[in-house]
């Protein structure tokens, strides 16, 4: 895998159209971060060799560090070291994930975020269900606020918003439609929400859900709960491809219940991604990681060691499906689940040059 940003120019490759969601030979030329032009060109009869695949870099919406950082508390100069160490696996895009920490931590890591130049921010803390916590410190978490919102959205002005939260919890509906009218995309995520809760939730203004299956009450059949809407709605559901957070064969099940549009691949990655085994931090928490595996004291999986372009792989593989839907799942859903695919997300005149070449 070859990563291709800011000033390129490729002859002759097959390049990935999602519009079309087919590989067309061509041509692609990038000056100044920004694709200038797409040629495509008749393919020559009797062609031989390896083809180049081209194919979008993927877009991690749900990140919360590697090589050691935790965005959560981060420098803006870390932020930036971190741009690179995603590139460098394949990830130009990401939206930075703040877990649940000190308020004011929190807030802060916002405005580096800002600083650092990302597209946008993805909150993933505070306004969670204390009884799908998952790897969060329940001493961070609160009660959804339209006052504290107000703070973050100021810190994030002029980047997208996301959000992840329990939409059951009091003055939930208050605050998905505040964050919604103010630009803001919401997911359901650590939510103990029944399915008709759900439901209510979709109608408010949430758009998809937050790392599907994990920190969700299970799928029962007579009390099917948030995971049946997830499943049955016309949200987007996000997916960890790790083998760790979901068997293959769940992964397989969703391939098949979900519009192939609205899968979004996601990492949920921690500090310790790209490191050696060992402790890290996860927004408030102590995660120790051993052969890959990040767990909380209690056990609890604390967020994956994944980068974006093997779960991608990953989920051609768990679930059978074609590398179009993977690509789709890995670049074009995510982005526009968080509404920044008018920049990123797909090749095409005038988006950021984001590219890599399949192995």
């Amino acid at each position: 895998m070859k990563v291709y940003r800011s000033d390129f120019y490729l002859e002759g490759v097959y390049i990935y159209d999602t519009p079309s969601r087919m590989f067309w030979r061509g041509n692609i030329r990038a000056e100044g971060g920004i694709i200038k032009e797409i040629k495509f060109i008749p393919a020559e009869s009797g062609t031989s060799g390896k083809r180049r695949r081209i194919i979008p870099a993927p877009v991690d919406v749900h990140t919360h560090g590697r090589s050691g950082i935790d965005f959560a508390g981060a420098s803006v100069e870390e932020m930036q070291k971190l741009r690179e160490d995603y590139a460098a696996v394949g990830t130009v895009t990401l939206l930075p994930t703040i877990a649940s920490a000190p308020l004011e931590v929190m807030i802060q890591s916002v405005k580096s975020v800002k600083e650092a130049g990302y597209l946008g921010v993805h909150i993933e803390g505070r306004w969670l269900n204390e009884k799908c916590k998952g790897a969060h410190s329940p001493e961070m978490l609160a009660r959804p606020n339209v006052k504290e919102l107000e703070r973050f959205l100021k810190a994030a002005e002029g980047i997208k918003v996301h959000i992840t939260m329990a939409p059951e919890l009091e003055s939930g509906e208050e605050f998905v439609r505040a964050a919604v009218s103010a630009g803001a995309t919401v997911s359901a995520g650590h939510t103990n929400m029944t399915v008709e809760e759900a439901y209510k939730a979709l109608s408010w203004g949430v758009t998809g859900f937050t790392h599907t299956f994990n920190a969700m009450a299970p799928l029962h059949h007579r009390a099917p709960g948030v995971i049946a809407a997830a499943l049955c709605s016309d949200a987007y559901a996000e997916l960890i491809c790790d083998g760790v957070h979901l068997h293959p064969e769940t992964v397989r099940l969703v391939s098949k219940i979900k519009p192939r549009d609205k899968v979004v691949l996601v990492t949920d990655s921690m500090a310790a991604t790209g490191c050696p085994d060992g402790v890290y931090k996860l927004g408030g928490l102590s995660v120790t990681v051993k052969d890959g595996k990040a767990t909380t004291s209690e056990g609890t999986i604390a967020g994956s060691t994944l980068n974006l372009y093997q779960g991608m792989l990953n989920y051609m593989k768990f679930a059978g499906v074609p590398l179009e839907d993977a690509i789709d799942a890995a670049t074009i859903n995510p982005a526009r689940m968080v509404g920044i695919d008018d920049s990123v997300g797909s090749l095409a005149v005038g988006k950021i040059a984001a590219a890599i070449e399949m192995d």
